[in-house]
């Protein structure tokens, strides 16, 4: 029996089918995740790994990729929602990207012992701005041991430069707050305002 659906759910629906794809798998990994006696199984589907309670580091470890596997579901608080993720594999999630501030919820202690470059954080869209909001200090800040250039590069600028001590820029830049904030404004070039008429 067709059961129908009101505009409004069938919209649902259909946002969330989109959200979905089955990906097709070898019959090596389909063996190593369903069992000789399910044979034959030609594809994987976000039904299967929340069923099945598949980890993302379980079906990376078989060969899929991470863009298959956002194929199967494109939302990534659906993957952090129904668990199987660790903290580690937010590094290998960058197709997303996820955001281990915002979307994970990790603390700066947790943050720093991913050990991430100032690539990788730009990749999964974290900003000085969202440090400051997880109670970054000067201090916190020389334990990433970054370059003054990385830390423009999330966002860092000559206002919060202003905050500094000159023995906190010492510390964590090496060099003295007047100085540090030239050297910030070398990296920001001035903004370029419209011609009349332009």
């Amino acid at each position: 029996m067709i059961v129908a659906t009101s505009g409004a759910s069938a919209k649902n629906i259909y946002t969330q089918c989109s959200h979905m794809v089955a990906v097709k798998i070898s019959p090596y990994q389909s063996t190593a995740l369903f069992g000789w006696w399910n044979q034959p199984i030609l594809t994987l589907s976000w039904h299967d790994i929340k069923q099945k309670n598949f980890t993302w580091r379980q079906l990376r470890a078989l060969g899929l990729t991470a863009e298959q596997l956002k194929n199967t579901q494109s939302v990534v608080s659906e993957w952090i929602q129904r668990g199987g993720i660790q903290i580690t594999d937010i590094l290998d999630m960058t197709v997303f990207p996820v955001n281990p501030l915002t979307d994970f919820g990790v603390d700066l202690s947790e943050l720093w012992s991913l050990k991430c470059e100032c690539g990788e954080m730009k990749r999964m869209g974290i900003t000085y701005e969202q440090l400051i909001e997880r109670g970054i200090t000067p201090q916190i800040m020389h334990a990433f041991n970054m370059p003054l250039s990385s830390w423009v590069e999330l966002g860092f600028n000559e206002e919060h430069a202003r905050y500094f001590s000159d023995t906190e820029a010492r510390h964590v830049f090496a060099v003295q707050k007047n100085e540090l904030e030239n050297i910030i404004r070398t990296f920001s070039p001035p903004q370029r305002h419209a011609l009349p008429g332009a």
